[in-house]
């Protein structure tokens, strides 16, 4: 608005000077040797304008031949830009196609036109990579480490060839660095918290997780999960060293973080027996069991006393569940109490309620039906009968992995079959594919692996919460 205001008073000085001009148009008298010019004001203004804008155009004229040479290398310069840009988004193209032959070639033209750009590295390294040539990759990624703005994805693909080959430290150290590089990136983070979990380094994974939980790379309620895992896989840690202190100091911790935690609940009240506070275990194990109605935390409340008698036994288990008798794994435990305190037909009462309350009678109803049929007079055929349900009954719940479907006797920080850090969730039995494995706990053999093929893509879905 200012300056069109500007314009118009400069456009109405013009105006004014000029009709003022017309009006007054004065006379000028030159002279120079024999030369004598008369003429009026305004001509002579006219006059100076021409000459001074012949003069600039002269200047401009020698301006733009004088620039020539430059004009034309800019003009080639252009041409080799864009063609190596061509190059690069041909290479990319390929790349996403996987010829790795095509993507090589681009790569050699993008560096011929542009001088070697970074990015022709990368797609040297990505077009090894395809083809399968684990050397020449690290060598071209190896090659960008030198270069700030390469170094970080230098660092990626250094670690997914140290995943490849298996090579842990390696990858962890990769993975360190990726972290100090960026700390906000979340695929590095994934990844080093994968790796320490994989080589039992708790307390590095603790502080790795709660850089992630601030970043947003695991949601609040993922990160408290994960922190209860740590905690209780400290625990149990510390347990097995036969230093019970710390490690009761862990399972509290845990359940801070995850007050449903099964595996910490259970360690919580094993250790608080260890250290004589059987009465705080047992309270702590009811709570839990009214909640939950998880079968190894009932099993943990039965073998609180393991040298009670089966019938005190029952008696107790009874009395906790006084306020809440209806739900079906109380009386399926209960039915086996009885069953053990040789009280068959009780042992029955309890089975066929639980069965009444259960859409799915599993092989626990069954061998329970089984065992308490043949325990009475004149049971044989209804035992008979209940076998053969037996044999149609699905399995009950167990701990199998969600990575490989590896069934567990006991929970683990990681599956016993594949290592994979808080793989083992209670899960309702389903068809298994591949071959379930059994493994016992004192005869495992953790490998310290990971695979980091994957660990850079976005959000992996939390498993379901034990």
């Amino acid at each position: 608005m200012i300056r069109l205001i500007a314009a118009l008073i400069l456009i109405v000085a013009l105006a004014m000077g000029a009709v003022w001009l017309v009006e007054n148009p004065g006379a000028v008298d030159l002279r120079w040797g024999d030369w004598r010019v008369q003429t009026s004001v305004p001509i002579v203004i006219l006059g100076l304008v021409v000459i001074v804008a012949i003069v600039i155009a002269i200047f401009r004229l020698i301006g733009w031949i004088l620039s020539g040479p430059a004009r034309i290398r800019g003009y080639f310069a252009g041409n080799r830009s864009e063609k190596g840009h061509r190059a690069l988004t041909e290479g990319m193209a390929a790349i996403a196609s996987g010829d790795w032959r095509r993507a090589n070639k681009a790569a050699e033209k993008a560096e011929r036109y542009l001088d070697h750009p970074p990015i022709a590295k990368l797609l040297k390294a990505q077009a090894a990579q395809l083809s399968g040539d684990e050397a020449a990759a690290d060598e071209h990624f190896r090659a960008m480490l030198d270069s700030p703005e390469t170094e970080l994805v230098a660092v990626r693909g250094l670690l997914i060839q140290a995943g490849h080959r298996g090579d842990h430290e390696k990858a962890l150290e990769l993975a360190k660095r990726a972290n100090r590089l960026s700390p906000e990136a979340g695929w590095a983070q994934r990844a080093l918290f994968d790796l320490q979990t994989a080589a039992g380094d708790w307390n590095g994974a603790l502080q790795t997780l709660g850089g992630a939980v601030r970043a947003g790379v695991y949601e609040k309620e993922r990160g408290e999960h994960l922190r209860a895992v740590l905690e209780t896989a400290m625990a149990m840690e510390e347990e097995r060293n036969g230093h019970l202190k710390p490690a009761l100091s862990h399972a509290e911790v845990a359940l801070k973080h995850d007050r449903d935690h099964v595996p910490a609940i259970i360690t919580e009240a094993r250790l608080q027996v260890a250290a004589g506070r059987e009465r705080r275990a047992a309270k702590h194990l009811a709570a839990a069991w009214s909640r939950l109605h998880h079968p190894d935390i009932g099993r943990a409340i039965v073998e609180l006393k393991p040298d009670e008698d089966p019938a005190q036994t029952l008696s107790r288990f009874e009395s906790v569940n006084k306020t809440n008798m209806d739900h079906e794994e109380t009386q399926l435990l209960l039915g086996r109490l009885a069953l053990e305190a040789d009280n068959p037909a009780l042992a029955r009462d309890y089975a066929l309620a639980a069965a009444d309350r259960s859409a799915v009678k599993d092989q626990r109803f069954c061998r329970l039906m089984v065992d308490a049929a043949e325990r009475t007079e004149d049971g044989t055929a209804e035992a008979r009968d209940w076998l053969v349900k037996l044999a149609e009954a699905p399995q009950p719940p167990r701990w199998q992995c969600n990575n490989c479907n590896a069934v567990a006797p006991a929970w683990e920080p990681h599956c016993p079959a594949c290592a994979h850090f808080d793989g083992l969730e209670w899960r309702d039995a389903e068809p298994v594919q591949e071959a379930v494995l059994l493994v016992e706990k004192d005869e495992r053999d953790v490998p310290a692996e990971v695979s980091l093929t994957e660990v850079t893509e976005a959000e992996d879905a939390p498993p379901t919460r034990a």
